[in-house]
C-alpha cells in the first residue's frame, strides 16, 4: 500500500486588518463624525432657542397679567434721579417669584442712593427665566458699583432680556424724528412699549407712568415690547443687574432704545449705553416679545429705518409688515 500523499500545511490566517482597511475605517469614521457634529450642535442650537423663546413668552405673558392688574404695561421710575427697579422686578408677582417680589421697594433706587440697600439684596436671586441659554454670562459686570462688581463679594444676577423704551431715529412715515430725552448715555426714548417716559417731558417724572395697550395704536402685534441683549461682542461691562431700570438723563440697563441695526453696536464708551444693539447668540437673528404676548424671531439683516425703527415704536403710524 502507498502511504496517502503529504499534504502542505496551510499558513494561519488572522482576522485583523490590514493597514489599508484600518486607514480606510478611520476615514469613513472620521467623515460620520465631521458630518454627525454640526447636526448635533443644531439640535442642542434648536433646543436653546426653544427654551428662550419660552423665557420670553412667559415675561410677555407676565407683562400682560401686569397690565391686567394695573392698567397698564410696567413702567419705569428715577427716584430723585437714581436709577428706580426693573420691569423685571416689577413683574415678579406674574412669573410665580412672589418671594422675591415681596422683597423689592419700587420706589426706593435699584442699586444706588439712599434706601438702595434692600432691592441690591434682591439683586442676587437668580431668576432662570431672565437668561437666555446660548449665552454663558449671566453675572453683572460693572465695576463701577459694588452690587454690580463681578469681584466684590456682593455679586448681582444681570439679564439677557430688556424692554424697548422705542425708536431714535426718523419715522419713514412722516419723517420726523421720534420722541426722545436728552442722556449723557446718548438719548432716552418715548414711543415704545415701556419707556422711562411715555411724552416726551422736561423734567424727571415724580411718579411711574406706564404705556397702556390701547396706546399702542400700530397694533400690539407689530410693536415690539421686549427684546435679547445678549451677544458676544456686546463690548466689556454691557451687562449690569437685573433690577436696575431707568435713570433719568442718564443710563437704563432693563430697558434700551432700538436706534442701531442687530448686533451693529456695542457698548464702546460712555454715550452709547442706552443704544448698545439688540442681538443674541443664536445664528442668524434674535427673539422679540410683541406686545400682544406673541415671539417673533428677527433676522440680523432686518432693514433699521423701514422695518425695525417702526417695529419698535406704539404708535407712528408706520406701514410695514411684520417679519
Amino acid at each position: 500500500m502507498h502511504a496517502p500523499p503529504v499534504r502542505a500545511a496551510r499558513p494561519a490566517t488572522h482576522g485583523g486588518f490590514t493597514l489599508v482597511e484600518l486607514l480606510v475605517v478611520i476615514a469613513i469614521i472620521g467623515t460620520l463624525v465631521g458630518l454627525l457634529l454640526p447636526a448635533v450642535q443644531a439640535a442642542r442650537e434648536a433646543a436653546r432657542r426653544s427654551s428662550c423663546v419660552n423665557n420670553m413668552k412667559q415675561l410677555a405673558l407676565g407683562c400682560q397679567n401686569y397690565h391686567d392688574s394695573k392698567q397698564q404695561l410696567p413702567s419705569h421710575f428715577s427716584p430723585g434721579g437714581n436709577t428706580g427697579v426693573s420691569w423685571l422686578a416689577l413683574i415678579l408677582p406674574f412669573i410665580e417669584q412672589s418671594a422675591a417680589a415681596a422683597e423689592v421697594q419700587p420706589l426706593n433706587p435699584s442699586y444706588a442712593g439712599t434706601n438702595s440697600a434692600q432691592n441690591r439684596n434682591v439683586a442676587r436671586i437668580r431668576i432662570a427665566s431672565f437668561f437666555c441659554p446660548s449665552f454663558s454670562n449671566d453675572w453683572a459686570e460693572f465695576s463701577g458699583s459694588t452690587i454690580d462688581a463681578v469681584t466684590s463679594g456682593a455679586k448681582a444676577y444681570t439679564t439677557h432680556y430688556v424692554a424697548s423704551a422705542g425708536p431714535i431715529g426718523t419715522n419713514p412715515q412722516i419723517t420726523r424724528g421720534y420722541g426722545q430725552l436728552p442722556s449723557n448715555q446718548g438719548f432716552i426714548a418715548t414711543d415704545g412699549a415701556m419707556p422711562l417716559s411715555p411724552i416726551v417731558v422736561g423734567s424727571n417724572p415724580t411718579k411711574p407712568y406706564g404705556v397702556a395697550l390701547t396706546d399702542i395704536r400700530d397694533g400690539t402685534s407689530k410693536t415690539i415690547m421686549v427684546m435679547e441683549m445678549a451677544w458676544s461682542d456686546m463690548g466689556a461691562n454691557s451687562l449690569r443687574s437685573w433690577m436696575r431700570g431707568a435713570a433719568w438723563n442718564n443710563d437704563m440697563t432693563a430697558v434700551r432704545n432700538v436706534a442701531n441695526g442687530m448686533r451693529t453696536a456695542k457698548y464702546v464708551t460712555v454715550g452709547n449705553y442706552n443704544s448698545v444693539s439688540m442681538g443674541s447668540n443664536h445664528p442668524g437673528g434674535c427673539n422679540v416679545a410683541m406686545a400682544d404676548g406673541s415671539v417673533s424671531f428677527l433676522t440680523e439683516d432686518i432693514d433699521l429705518n423701514t422695518v425695525l425703527l417702526p417695529l419698535a415704536s406704539r404708535a407712528g403710524t408706520e406701514n410695514v409688515s411684520q417679519p
